[in-house]
């Protein structure tokens, strides 16, 4: 079989990885994907091939004409585009939702709305298109919240406020400033949560639900706590795309994931399928709380593979991937084994630093980051530790350079958790980004508490 993955990050690279371990597979193509791929053992044999478009028709055209049995689109922006409406009305399978139930996540209120119209647990939350009335509402209100972005925003669009003042530069940044663009035209304010993430994915095949009995935590804050002159620096520990996770979830056991499935999948899977009528095809990811006092709540939903919860997910998962995505497609879920191995993953993001501009200097990613920054030490890595490229690009006489501010996931994986983080930590010391304008200083920095 051929499987084409669309993406271009670290998560889309690790999905391709992924098909091209299944014994149904004999060619991944990659689009528009990223150079960093061209490096690895898989992308050397040709088993990844890297296709370099990213318009949707010519997509169409060439998986028609190269055979491709399944497309795996990997993030959500290209879904809301339509690439899955595209390529289906090409006579292509898929794994992914049509554009019409992006919805899910493009439109926190929507989705929102639905849970609390079906009694699945959520905080307290409002919806505003006036940022006055936003910002007397978190005046008035008493508790601490969160304000968030209402549409896409790359998995960046919360803010997390510690008081009144900080919700109200909070309201002006993503209504006025529009830091994440027009997805900020209105906001969602909800009560701020205290407790343990739960990163939670179930499949659908447009009939059947399948919840993956496993799941993961991801690191949001940009900074370690305890990293002060940073998060002074950044005015707060911001949120991000991810910083690193672990796998299986200190939490994991048969009497949470059936808790999940009962008071938070199941109805609103039931939702999708029979009050909204949608024949979804594809994941959803639960962004799930559980505090204290054991009570659950979502604080959001995603229609794709998280990023960086796969990268471990996958590493764990033993069931062929190709079987999965076959049965959603095939509306066959019910028929699919899952397998997990034994082992404890841990992910370590090595992101773009401090590092000199032209002029002045890079404060770092989750700010503004340099680009064309030489990695080195990648050819030092040990056995058994995966690398998925997310932010890199090639340069001719550089090779492998930086490009994202998120650029390397190192994925390590043992029999305990201890020991996957000592192995993932003592490989992403060995990899450096090399800054040009500062005398080839290391310029990557990385989070040292994922997994404690």
């Amino acid at each position: 079989m051929k499987v084409l993955v669309y993406g271009s990050g670290g998560r889309d690279h690790c999905l391709a990885d992924t098909y091209a371990d299944s014994q149904h597979v004999d060619k991944v193509y990659f689009a528009p994907g990223n150079p960093g791929v061209l490096h690895t053992p898989k992308g050397k044999r040709g088993l990844i091939e890297v296709v370099r478009t990213n318009d949707f028709s010519q997509l169409a055209d060439f998986c028609i004409e190269n055979g491709v049995d399944l497309v795996d689109v990997g993030s959500e922006n290209p879904l809301e585009q339509g690439l899955i409406d595209v390529l289906n009305q090409g006579g292509i399978r898929t794994l992914g939702p049509r554009k019409e139930f992006v919805r899910l996540e493009s439109d926190r209120a929507f989705t929102d709305d639905l849970l609390a119209k079906i009694g699945v647990p959520k905080p307290e939350y409002r919806v505003f298109d006036d940022r006055l009335k936003a910002k007397e509402y978190v005046r008035n209100i008493g508790y601490q919240v969160v304000v968030k972005a209402n549409g896409l925003a790359a998995g960046k669009g919360a803010i997390v406020c510690d008081d009144a003042p900080m919700a109200e530069a909070a309201i002006e940044k993503i209504m006025v400033e529009k830091i994440f663009g027009d997805s900020g035209n209105r906001v969602v304010v909800e009560e701020r949560k205290y407790g343990t993430e739960i990163s939670f994915f179930v499949y659908l095949d447009g009939k059947h639900a399948m919840p993956l009995r496993m799941f993961a935590q991801d690191y949001k804050p940009a900074f370690d706590p305890d990293d002060t002159e940073s998060i002074e620096q950044f005015g707060g520990n911001l949120n991000t795309g991810g910083t690193g996770c672990y796998c299986p979830h200190k939490l994991v056991s048969p009497w949470l994931v059936n808790r999940i499935i009962k008071e938070i999948v199941n109805p609103f899977v039931n939702a999708v399928y029979n009050q909204l009528g949608w024949e979804y095809k594809g994941v959803l990811y639960f962004g799930l709380n559980l505090d204290p006092y054991e009570n659950l709540d979502v604080f959001e939903i995603n229609v794709r593979h998280g990023d960086p919860e796969w990268e471990v997910l996958a590493r764990k998962l033993s069931t062929d991937l190709f079987e999965i995505a076959t049965a959603v497609w095939d509306g066959t879920l019910d028929t699919v084994k899952q397998v997990w191995n034994q082992q404890h993953y841990v992910d370590v993001i090595a992101m773009e630093g401090r590092s000199k501009a032209a002029r002045g200097w890079n404060k770092g990613y989750p700010g503004r980051y340099g680009k064309g920054h030489r990695i080195v030490g990648l050819d030092d890595i040990g056995k058994g530790v995966a690398i998925y490229f997310a932010g890199v690009d090639e340069d001719q006489e550089k090779g492998l350079v930086t490009y994202g501010g998120r650029v390397l996931h190192v994925v390590a994986g043992d029999s305990t958790l201890e020991a996957a983080r000592e192995k993932a930590y003592k490989n992403v010391r060995k990899i450096a980004f090399l800054d040009h304008h500062n005398n080839d200083v290391n310029c990557m920095r990385f989070r040292e508490t994922i997994g404690l």
